[in-house]
C-alpha cells in the first residue's frame, strides 16, 4: 500500500485513500503504509526538520486518532497523507531524493552487529550506519535495539530537540508497523541522528552542541545510587524554574545534579522542565519555543523507557540544558507571563459552557485561553473532557505538524505528572498553542469528511 501512497498524485490521494477505508481498510495497516512512504521518499537533510516533519509527525497523529472515534478517527490520516505529499513535491524540486536500495546484510553475532552501530554512530559515519542499523535490528530483541537508539537520539544540542523526538517517534511506531515494516523506518532514523548540519564531524571536533553530553557522562558519579529514592519538594521544584530562568545550558544540568544529591525526586525536576517549557511558549507561542515542549516530552519518553540507569539520567540533564537554548530564542518577549503568577479568569458559563468559551478564545486571545482553562481546571473542570475538546479542534482545524506534535506532548506530559495545582496551571498555560474553535477548519479535514459519506 505504500506504493500507492507514494506514486498516487497529491489530487487524487484522498479519495483512493477513502475507497479503501469503504472497503474496510483498518487504521493500524494505513499508519504503517505512511510510515514507510515518508521514510522513503523525505530525507532527514539538510534538517532534522521542516519537510521531514511528515516523518516526526507520524506518533503524534497516530495518538490523535486513537482518541477519536467514527469518521474523526480519519481525520488525523487524511492529513498527515496530505502533508507527506506535499513534502514529497518540495523534495523532487529541492534535491530528487528517494531512498536507495536496502543494502545487504552482513554476517555476524548480535553483539557484532551492535558493536559495528555503535561504531559507525560514533564516528557520525552516514554511510556505516545504513547497514549497521538494519544488521543490528535483524540479530537484536527490540529492547536491545532501543537502548541504543535511546542514547544516540539524546547526545546533541543540535535541531531543537527533533533528534530525541525522531527517537520517541520510531520507538512508538515500530511495534505498530511490524518487523516487515521497519526497515526503512530505521534507515531514516539513523541518518537523522547522524545530522550535524554543515558543520565538521562531531567526533573529530570540539563543537558546542556536544560538549554538555561529554560534560554529563563525566559527571554521573556525582549523582547518589538512591536517586530513585528522591522524595517530592514543591519548594525545590520552584526554585529549578527559577534557575532555568537565569542560567547557561551546563549549569542547568548542574543544578539538577545538585538537587538529586539533595534527595529530590526526579518527578519534582521532571515537572519543573515542563514547567519552564510550558512558561516559555505561554511567552511567545511560535514554532521554535513550541520545542521546549515537545523535545520536553521526548527525553521524559527516553527517561521512562530506557533500562540503563545512565541513559536516563543523561536523557534528564539533556532536557534540562534543553530550556536556555529555548529560552534565548524567547529573548525578552513577555517577561512578566510566568506560570507560577498565572491568573484563573472564571468564564460566563460552567462546566462544559465553560470549557467551550475557553476554546473559543483561540487563536485570539491565547492567555484569556489559558486564564479561563486554568480556571476550568481548577474548579473541578474534567481533564478528560479538556483533552478530549482539544483533541476534536486539532482534528477538524489543525493544519501544521508543530500542531498536532505540541497537542499530543502536552497532554501526555500532563498524565505523566503526579496530581499537582501546577499540573494543572502548566495545561493551561498549554493553551497557548492549541487549536481552538474560532480556528479556520482545514479543507483537508472538511474533504475527508465528504469522501467519507
Amino acid at each position: 500500500m505504500h506504493r500507492l501512497l507514494e506514486e498516487t498524485p497529491r489530487e487524487r490521494v484522498a479519495a483512493e485513500l477513502a475507497a479503501l477505508i469503504g472497503d474496510g481498510l483498518d487504521h493500524r495497516r494505513t499508519l504503517a503504509a505512511l510510515a514507510v512512504a515518508t521514510s522513503r521518499r523525505v530525507q532527514p537533510f539538510p534538517h532534522v526538520g521542516f519537510k521531514y516533519h511528515t516523518v516526526l509527525a507520524l506518533q503524534s497523529v497516530h495518538l490523535t486518532a486513537l482518541n477519536l472515534s467514527g469518521k474523526e478517527r480519519w481525520l488525523p490520516v487524511f492529513w498527515a497523507l496530505d502533508y507527506f505529499k506535499r513534502a514529497q513535491e518540495a523534495e523532487r524540486r529541492q534535491s530528487g531524493w528517494t531512498m536507495s536500495a536496502r543494502p545487504a546484510p552482513m554476517t555476524g553475532t548480535v553483539e557484532a552487529a551492535r558493536r559495528r552501530l555503535i561504531d559507525a554512530l560514533d564516528r557520525w559515519d552516514l554511510e556505516a550506519v545504513d547497514p549497521a542499523v538494519l544488521d543490528f535490528a535483524r540479530l537484536a530483541a527490540p529492547e536491545q535495539l532501543s537502548e541504543v537508539l535511546f542514547r544516540y537520539g539524546i547526545r546533541d544540542l543540535r535541531a531543537i530537540g527533533h533528534k530525541a523526538i525522531a527517537v520517541q517517534n520510531v520507538h512508538r511506531l515500530l511495534p505498530i508497523v511490524g518487523p516487515e515494516n521497519a526497515p526503512p523506518v530505521l534507515r531514516s532514523l539513523a541518518a537523522a541522528l547522524q545530522n550535524h548540519g554543515n558543520g565538521p564531524n562531531p567526533a573529530t571536533s570540539d563543537l558546542t552542541s556536544d560538549r554538555t553530553w561529554r560534560a554529563f557522562q563525566a559527571m554521573l558519579g556525582e549523582i547518589p545510587k538512591t536517586w530513585k529514592q528522591g522524595r517530592r519538594d514543591d519548594a525545590a521544584r520552584n526554585e529549578l524554574v527559577r534557575t532555568l530562568r537565569e542560567v547557561p545550558e551546563l549549569d542547568a544540568g548542574r543544578a539538577v545534579i545538585d538537587l538529586l544529591k539533595r534527595g529530590v525526586s526526579t518527578d519534582s525536576i521532571w515537572e519543573a522542565l515542563f514547567a519552564t517549557a510550558a512558561e516559555l511558549v505561554l511567552r511567545r507561542p511560535t514554532v521554535v519555543p513550541v520545542h521546549a515542549q515537545t523535545s520536553a516530552n521526548a527525553f521524559h519518553h527516553v527517561f521512562r523507557h530506557a533500562r540503563a540507569e545512565s541513559t536516563q539520567l543523561l536523557a534528564l540533564l539533556q532536557a534540562a540544558a534543553f530550556m536556555p537554548a529555548f529560552r534565548r530564542r524567547v529573548g525578552n518577549r513577555r517577561p512578566d507571563l510566568r506560570i507560577d503568577e498565572l491568573e484563573p479568569l472564571a468564564a460566563s458559563g460552567t462546566g462544559a459552557e465553560a470549557l467551550r468559551e475557553a476554546f473559543a478564545e483561540l487563536p485570539g486571545d491565547r492567555i484569556s485561553g489559558a486564564r479561563k482553562a486554568l480556571h476550568y481546571l481548577q474548579h473541578g473542570g474534567s481533564a478528560d473532557a479538556f483533552a478530549a475538546s482539544a483533541r476534536r479542534h486539532l482534528a477538524r482545524n489543525g493544519r501544521y505538524s508543530h500542531d498536532y506534535k505540541f497537542t499530543e506532548a502536552a497532554l501526555e506530559s500532563y498524565g505523566e505528572m503526579a496530581p499537582t495545582a501546577w499540573r494543572n496551571r502548566i495545561l493551561s498555560a498549554s493553551m497557548a498553542y492549541f487549536t481552538g474553535s474560532a480556528t479556520a477548519p482545514n479543507p483537508v479535514a472538511q474533504e475527508a469528511l465528504q469522501l467519507l459519506g
